[in-house]
């Protein structure tokens, strides 16, 4: 995550989906923010135009977004915000490239800020570390093994990482930034099999509009799988346009 892609089209997804989930809930929630030094390369986190397209999906949240947006877009104002009841963040900033120590070191305080929470989200700025292997039509999911050999590795989360916060959750949530390994359904389709055989009640749910990413569900206990499933469902039936479920 990114100070510059606060209240962005993205964040809108997430919250919206975050707030039909665990509204009215008494869920505890652990929000790993992945924090990234601001870029300036690209223009990315400048889809803030988005209102006509979201009129009427969650009045409180675009009451908040905009007021984010025309005032100061950060973390913190996301924070401030109040959006989510029982929520708790994480923004300790990542370096851009960094030795295996010090992502150790940065993901053990993420760890131990995360214990005793039963559902903990993720948000590393590309997602989940991986390699296309276009020959076989797989997509692997890297550890941390690769850590020091990725192009800005504070960018993703590693399997590792995924294994040690689903170890600790009830249900852990991790977004992932789709890119043009396969058509997006693919990678999706792809990913769901592969975390499938390795925690096996897992859900998904892709958010389209313009640059699109997914939300894989890591789920222990059958009822909390049935309840998501319900209510994912549920989502995807009421908002159509913006969000499609992969079981």
């Amino acid at each position: 995550m990114q100070n510059r892609y606060a209240a962005d089209i993205g964040d809108f997804g997430k919250f919206q989906l975050l707030r039909y989930l665990f509204s009215n809930t008494s869920f505890s929630l652990s929000q790993l923010w992945f924090m990234y030094p601001d870029e300036t390369h690209n223009s990315d986190g400048r889809h803030i135009s988005y209102f006509e397209k979201v009129k009427g999906f969650d009045k409180d949240l675009e009451e908040n977004f905009r007021y984010i947006i025309e005032n100061k877009r950060s973390v913190k104002a996301l924070e401030d915000a109040s959006l989510i009841n029982n929520i708790s963040y994480f923004r300790d900033i990542l370096e851009k490239d960094c030795n295996l120590k010090y992502r150790k070191n940065w993901f053990q305080k993420a760890y131990e800020f995360s214990k005793n929470k039963q559902i903990i989200l993720t948000d590393s700025d590309n997602g989940i570390a991986t390699k296309c292997d276009k020959t076989k039509k797989d997509i692997e999911i890297l550890d941390y093994n690769f850590l020091e050999k990725k192009s800005k590795s504070g960018k993703y989360i590693f399997f590792d990482e995924i294994e040690m916060l689903f170890n600790i959750s009830e249900t852990l949530i991790v977004y992932h930034h789709l890119n043009r390994c396969f058509s997006h359904d693919e990678q999706i389709e792809i990913l769901l099999e592969n975390l499938k055989n390795r925690f096996n009640k897992v859900l998904a749910i892709k958010h389209k509009p313009y640059s699109p990413r997914v939300y894989f569900f890591l789920i222990k206990e059958e009822l909390h799988y049935n309840m998501f499933f319900s209510k994912l469902k549920e989502f995807e039936s009421k908002y159509p346009i913006h969000w499609k479920l992969f079981l």
